[in-house]
């Protein structure tokens, strides 16, 4: 006759099944967690792409003679209207480059959380069928009268 092992047993594999299940669930927050600070931070990125290129737009329509400020804190300080756009364009570079890292790392951490959810989901298809089948070992011992309760 087999013993039933208690629930609340250090060696029951449904305990140990269940832990690292919930193990992997708080990796799978995390990795959202990060997600979703990468998409707020490309959102960032993506606001300062278009300003820049709206004004960067702007100043194709200016002429040479027009004046053209740069705003340094408090203090509009008069600029040459290429080196204005010279500045636009590498600003605009540094931003595009800020872009691709930004985007880059949000589909990693995708790829790394669809891994981490498919391991989860394989955990508890383990979980549930050892639970199945302590449920029918329970089941059968109970039949053979090994177990009143």
């Amino acid at each position: 006759m087999a013993a039933v092992v208690p629930a609340s047993s250090p060696n029951n594999p449904g305990t140990a099944i269940a832990s690292a299940v919930d193990a992997e669930t708080a990796k799978f927050r995390v990795i959202q967690e990060e997600l979703q600070q990468l998409s707020r931070d490309l959102q960032v990125v993506f606001g300062q792409e278009t300003e820049n290129e709206m004004v960067l737009q702007e100043l194709d329509f200016v002429s040479e003679e027009s004046p053209v400020y740069k705003m340094i804190g408090p203090v509009l300080v008069k600029q040459d209207p290429d080196e204005a756009q010279q500045t636009l364009r590498k600003r605009l570079e540094f931003i595009r480059g800020e872009k691709e890292k930004l985007q880059s790392k949000i589909k990693a951490k995708e790829e790394q959380g669809n891994k981490l959810s498919v391991k989860v989901q394989q955990m508890q298809a383990q979980l549930q069928a050892t639970t199945a089948q302590a449920v029918q070992a329970i089941a059968e011992q109970h039949k053979s009268g090994g177990g009143k309760y």
